[in-house]
């Protein structure tokens, strides 16, 4: 559904009770943000123009995300530095503050209450303007009908849950919220890092219709071609420090990618020349109840297989069956033409099956135990002198895989939580090393992670792989996908669509095939995939 926004109806919300403003509807003066140990930010200035898309950039740990929380109301800036809003000097004490400044943010993971009504969350911080004991549903629901109807979403019931939706659209209704507090200015933290391409194009509608409505977007986000379809300006951040404010039409990809990383990135996507050995791991016809059906292929060792598809397509279920995690209610799995039959994960890591997991947050990493304590998850399981864990020898552990894997860290007892994404990741992979693995699962290695930092895991997944390591990699960015992968697998709502050769490999035939549909059964089989690919 095309994205239509009525821009009358909208500026209702959006322009109702604005002051006259200068140039700069936000303007940030030398902010700096120390915590103990860590210079988080050093003497950053910015301005925002009304209306405007302003991305920005930096790698993880850049900064970006206590700048965020400042103008939140989150964090308090250092003494010396200064936030004006419309040329007007403001201190925000509490997320509070922000809001009634107009400021509004959309964190990568939602804020939303999942059991409460759509029209209930977009009015949730607007209680004080109903009066009276009762909840007035149907003045919500007239609210919610009103903004949902200006953004085009007229498919969101609001008298339903939030849980009931999707992701994207829990997003909308992000949005629908801001536009009913009438911000002035919206923070946007990687919106689309769990969202299809076409979701991620229908907010991309929205944001150029907020725009036009006088609404200030600040968007970070690891997508570069995003950045270049959407700002206006750009500012680069890098360790904490400003790296310059650039107008998008003035700088190139490799231009910012430069900016970010300090250095130039010449091959993003670095690829291994590996030599494909014998069969590790075979599927056959794998099915799990609804949700997975009559998957079959082969990886080598020395292989990267990527799996591909829209966001919808059972990806991660295909991969959670063959771990233990779902039921294989039908189909063979093979490992070293052994069949296996790994009913929970604990049997498929005996089968020295390594799986690092889409949420490292929550199903990879514990975020409040010490660096060390997450690397050695595993180690800590195997029989020890009676019953008593080796500190020094798990710690020994943790500084070598510290250092084969550059994990950025100021000690092994620094907690999980205050890494920065790509280092996460790394110990997200480091604790399955130990056991050397014959088969990783990578599901979404590099999402929400900065470009530095995924040129440093494909460089790892190169290496694995150099040893004889099979690798299955899901992706939802088709050029990482395209790049890193020997072939690809390519899937749609549970169903195998083919498997792409790697001479084959472009993005519209890799799409054609994650979008194909046919009336006749026999058209969508496996079989069919695989041997027109054969041809």
């Amino acid at each position: 559904m095309l994205v239509y926004v009525n821009v009358l109806e909208l500026s209702t919300y959006l322009l109702e009770d604005f002051v006259s403003m200068d140039e700069y509807v936000l303007e940030l003066r030398n902010i700096s943000k120390t915590f103990p140990g860590v210079v988080a930010l050093k003497n950053v200035s910015m301005n925002v123009k009304k209306g405007e898309v302003h991305a920005l950039l930096g790698e993880n740990g850049a900064g970006k995300s206590t700048l965020i929380k400042i103008l939140s109301g989150y964090h308090q800036p250092d003494k010396g530095g200064e936030i004006l809003i419309n040329g007007k000097p403001v201190t925000f004490k509490e997320p509070r503050d922000a809001i009634k400044s107009a400021i509004v943010t959309i964190y990568q993971e939602l804020t939303l209450c999942p059991d409460m009504t759509v029209a209930e969350n977009i009015v949730l911080d607007k209680q004080n303007e109903f009066k009276g004991f009762l909840l007035r549903q149907s003045d919500y629901q007239v609210i919610a009908d009103r903004v949902l109807s200006a953004l085009g979403q007229h498919e969101i019931d609001p008298n339903k849950s939030v849980r009931s939706l999707s992701i994207a659209q829990q997003q909308v209704v992000e949005i629908a919220k801001a536009v009913t507090s009438k911000a002035q200015i919206v923070l946007m933290d990687e919106p689309t890092s769990s969202i299809s391409q076409s979701d991620t194009n229908k907010l991309m509608d929205i944001i150029r219709n907020l725009k036009a409505n006088g609404v200030s977007v600040i968007y970070i986000s690891h997508r570069l071609h995003e950045i270049n379809g959407i700002a206006d300006r750009i500012t680069v951040l890098r360790d904490g420090e400003l790296v310059g404010t650039v107008n998008n039409a003035d700088v190139t990809e490799q231009d910012l990618i430069q900016m970010m990383v300090g250095r130039e990135l010449t091959n993003v996507y670095p690829k291994r020349d590996v030599q494909i050995g014998d069969t590790v791991l075979k599927v056959e016809n794998l099915t799990s109840g609804e949700l997975v059906k009559d998957i079959s292929f082969e990886v080598h060792k020395g292989e990267i297989l990527g799996i591909g598809g829209l966001v919808g397509s059972r990806r991660t279920e295909m991969l959670e069956a063959l771990f233990g995690l779902r039921p294989v209610t039908e189909g063979k799995i093979y490992l070293n033409d052994e069949e296996i039959h790994p009913k929970n994960p604990r049997q498929a890591i005996k089968h020295r099956i390594a799986f690092v997991t889409e949420d490292r947050k929550k199903t990879g990493l514990v975020a409040c135990l010490p660096v060390f304590e997450n690397i050695n998850m595993l180690n800590a399981q195997r029989p020890s002198f009676a019953g008593y864990l080796n500190w020094a020898q798990l710690k020994e552990i943790a500084q070598k895989h510290r250092k084969t894997l550059d994990i950025r860290v100021s000690k092994i007892e620094q907690i999980m939580g205050s890494l920065s994404g790509g280092n996460q990741q790394k110990v997200a992979l480091a604790k399955w090393l130990d056991f050397s693995p014959q088969v990783i699962i990578f599901d979404e290695p590099t999402r929400g992670i900065d470009i530095g930092a995924k040129t440093e895991i494909y460089q790892i997944m190169g290496e694995l792989a150099a040893r004889g390591t099979a690798i299955l990699m899901v992706s939802s960015e088709l050029p990482e996908l395209i790049s890193v992968a020997d072939r690809i697998l390519v899937m749609q709502e549970g169903h195998m669509k083919g498997i792409v050769e790697k001479e084959k490999m472009t993005q519209e035939y890799v799409m054609s095939l994650a979008t194909q549909k046919s009336q006749n059964p026999a058209e969508n089989s496996p079989m069919k995939g695989l041997m027109n690919d054969a041809r």
